[in-house]
């Protein structure tokens, strides 16, 4: 076993979409609090730096680049000791061996297996995914108390958001309920009239500002919310990740669909009900404290399905939505403390 007090420069390694990229954040705090001294950087895909940008455990932020010589040259020059692999990608493992870290860690690689890993975790599925990553430094004996994600939000967000509220007008005390309709398949979303009379009621019970949160390519999908709603509410779209971040910070309640936005309410440690219909409970939903669940829990697909299996069961999908109702919501909303 390599001699882990003899490390001093370390690099994680995950290439993932926003809400994966959030739940490998408890992984950078363990190894902080390991490795104290540590030079700890972190490569992220392109366009997930602002994700980890203002993490106060880390020393450095790195983006992956498409040029393999350039990139090994990248990640060779740094000289790190130890590398973190969280995906069971045996190329990654790979760029690291030809960047000379002479300790790798990771899970088993779907191509590789075992391969130029010092030590391989098990790629557990059947658990939460922040528990999955964990399982990682925990193989190398550091020991994981809290498993809650945490994004932190900088100085450009925070003038951002301050900017947004003052120029919506939403600086007078009243709550502020994102609602986010999208998700990256349709099957994952719940019905856009659903969530219309939601965000009317929402607004008529609790005289809160209602939000409604869209990614990239979801701009139809807040107008067809807005159409059906009696009450006027703001669309928010075109926003980097972390001016994501300072607003799903400001918000009071965060109701979503499954999807990286949920992720990143929760990481911000705003109180969030996620809408369940087309996921694996066990593995997506939030477990921690402020947060709830609206789901058909009789659906055994709900707790054995991966995201791809769900492919091939949207029929299974569509009824897990139906009976979420507005009411159901509602109710949840009104026992959450928020």
């Amino acid at each position: 076993m390599f001699a882990l007090e003899q490390i001093k420069r370390i690099l994680i390694i995950r290439l993932a979409p926003l809400g994966e990229t959030v739940l490998t954040t408890p992984v950078i705090r363990a190894l902080r609090q390991h490795f104290r001294d540590a030079h700890i950087a972190y490569m992220v895909a392109p366009t997930r730096e602002d994700l980890v940008s203002a993490n106060p455990h880390l020393n450095e932020v790195l983006t992956y680049q498409a040029s393999v010589p350039k990139l090994i040259y990248q990640i060779a020059q740094r000289r790190f000791q130890m590398a973190v692999v969280l995906q069971p990608t045996f190329r990654l493992v790979l760029h690291t061996f030809l960047a000379r870290i002479p300790f790798r860690v990771g899970f088993e690689t779907n191509a590789g297996g075992k391969k130029l890993l010092s030590l391989a975790a098990p790629n557990n599925t059947a658990q939460h995914e922040t528990q999955r990553y964990l399982d990682v430094v925990r193989g190398i004996g550091i020991e994981v108390a809290d498993n809650e994600p945490e994004v932190f939000v900088d100085s450009a967000g925070i003038a951002w958001v301050n900017n947004f509220v003052e120029n919506q007008k939403l600086n007078d005390n009243r709550p502020i309920i994102g609602l986010n309709p999208g998700a990256a398949t349709v099957y994952r979303r719940w019905n856009v009239s659903n969530f219309a009379t939601l965000g009317d009621r929402l607004h008529e019970t609790y005289n809160a500002h209602i939000v409604i949160t869209t990614g990239p390519r979801e701009g139809e999908l807040a107008d067809q919310v807005v159409q059906q709603m009696s009450y006027s509410p703001i669309i928010v779209n075109q926003t980097t990740p972390m001016q994501l971040a300072a607003l799903l910070q400001r918000c009071n309640l965060y109701i979503s669909n499954d999807t990286g936005p949920m992720h990143l309410s929760t990481a911000v440690k705003t109180p969030t009900v996620a809408l369940f219909g087309a996921s694996n409970l066990i593995q997506w939903s939030p477990p921690w404290d402020k947060h709830a669940v609206v789901a058909r829990q009789a659906c055994p697909f709900m707790k054995t399905l991966s995201a791809r299996e769900w492919d091939t069961h949207t029929g299974r999908a569509r009824e897990n939505f139906a009976v979420i109702t507005p009411d159901a919501v509602m109710a949840t909303v009104e026992k959450l403390a928020w």
